[in-house]
Parts: structure tokens; sequence; C-alpha cells
């Protein structure tokens, strides 16, 4: 009996640590993120599943409000298996700055249809080292027909606070899941919270879309990005945990329906 408490408890703690928003030890970096040199650390690398083939494609980075700016981009983000995913971007001067966009080609060459996620916490390694490494901070669920094709426009957020951002001279690579427990830490806030781009766009009625590009939809997006964004370089490049303030935050925002 006294052996079944022991191993319990040990249990219990493996759990906790790795299931619960709480703040995590402090070091002195992480490495590949922030300024901090090194080769960035994987828990689990990405796979694609079988039948998937994906290509990479780095886009420009651009402001929120320019990606709905025309009625054909309205239209792009209402498509089933196309359009805008992932969270991303910071406030520049009060408007939303998307710093990493990477495109992806994705191809089902299989019979079958094919859905998949890409993992919160994923990191997508950049090819040139004065610009940012990205990382999906909630999972990227992925449907594609059988024996077709699609392109996706997915946003991530930055791991070097002062770098550049995605453009068309740098590459991205997906190589897997942060190892970070302040990383992850802050992905356990927001787990099963409303904080992608296609939670809030992605099947709106196109007799509806202008309405709701112009109500504050963006700005809700704009607000909860930013937030995430600034966690983000408060743990990777000034090394510090989350406050109870930031905690609170993120335990208010919209659960997923």
């Amino acid at each position: 009996m006294k052996k079944i408490i022991v191993l319990f408890f040990v249990a219990s703690l493996f759990l906790i640590g790795f299931n619960s928003c709480e703040q995590q030890e402090e070091k002195p970096g992480i490495p590949g993120m922030g300024d901090t040199p090194g080769e960035l650390e994987i828990a689990e690398p990405f796979v694609a599943p079988e039948g998937i083939v994906i290509d990479l494609e780095s886009q420009e980075e651009t402001n929120l409000e320019n990606v709905f700016s025309t009625e054909a981009n309205l239209k792009s983000i209402n498509k089933k298996h196309c359009g805008c995913l992932g969270c991303g971007g910071s406030k520049v001067h009060g408007k939303l700055k998307i710093w990493i966009r990477v495109k992806l080609n994705i191809q089902n060459i299989s019979n079958k249809k094919r859905c998949f996620k890409i993992p919160a916490g994923t990191i997508f390694k950049v090819s040139n080292p004065h610009a940012q490494n990205g990382i999906t901070i909630s999972p990227i669920k992925i449907c594609v027909e059988r024996r077709s094709k699609c392109q996706k426009s997915l946003w991530l957020m930055c791991l070097n606070k002062g770098k550049d951002g995605s453009s068309l001279n740098v590459t991205y690579k997906i190589v897997g899941v942060a190892a970070s427990k302040p990383i992850l830490g802050l992905i356990s806030c927001i787990k099963h919270k409303k904080v992608n781009i296609e939670y809030y766009f992605n099947f709106v009625p196109k007799a509806k879309l202008k309405a709701v590009v112009e109500d504050d939809y963006l700005e809700t997006y704009a607000d909860i990005a930013d937030h995430i964004q600034n966690a983000i370089w408060q743990i990777t490049n000034d090394g510090k945990n989350l406050t109870e303030e930031q905690i609170s935050y993120f335990s208010s925002l919209p659960d997923l329906e």
C-alpha cells in the first residue's frame, strides 16, 4: 500500500509540472531563442502524416489591416480548406504587425481525405541568423481532400525579439515541438482558448464578411496576439516568468466552443 501511495504522488507531480499554467523556473537563456546562442531544443520532431507533402514558402511581414483590405482577401479567408491560420503579431504604433507568415503548400497524394494537426509549440527554424524563428502557440488543424492540393498562410509567434521578420529572402523549416518549460508553460495558459485567427474569421457567411471586419473582431484578435507575443519575448529575451496579471489575462480569454 505504501508503494502505491508513493507512485501516485510521483505521478501527480509529473502531471502538475507539465499541464498547469504556473510560473516556471527561470534560466539564464533558452538556446536558439531571444539573444541566446545555440541550437533550438526540440522535445519531439515534426513528421508529416502518411500521404501528406508540405512545402514551405516564406511570405513578407505585413500589417493585419492589409490582409483584409480587399474583397478578394475577404473571400479567401472564408474557404474551408484555404485561408489564414495560426496566431502571430504584436502592435507597433497601435497597429498589429504580423512578423512571421509562412505559406504552406500542402499536397495529399493519398486516395483518402487526410486531416492532421501541427501541435502547439511547433518551431519553424529560419535559415538566416538575423531573422526570427517562429512558433505555433495553439494547435493548427488542416484537412486536405484526396489527391488534391491546398495553400494556407500560417501566422507564427516570434522567438527572437529585435531580429527581422519573415521575407522572401529567407526559408523556414518545421523542426518540432519546443522543449523549453517556460514556453510550454505559456502554451498551457492558453490551451483550449480562442486565440488563432481562423477562430475569428473562417466559415463566416459571405454576406457578413465586411461587417465582421468592420466590427471589433480584428481588434479583439490584435489585442490577444499582442499580449501573447510580448509574453513570449518576455520569456525568450528578458528571461522573466509570466506575471500573475498575465496569467489572469490568459485565463480570462474566451474558450473554444
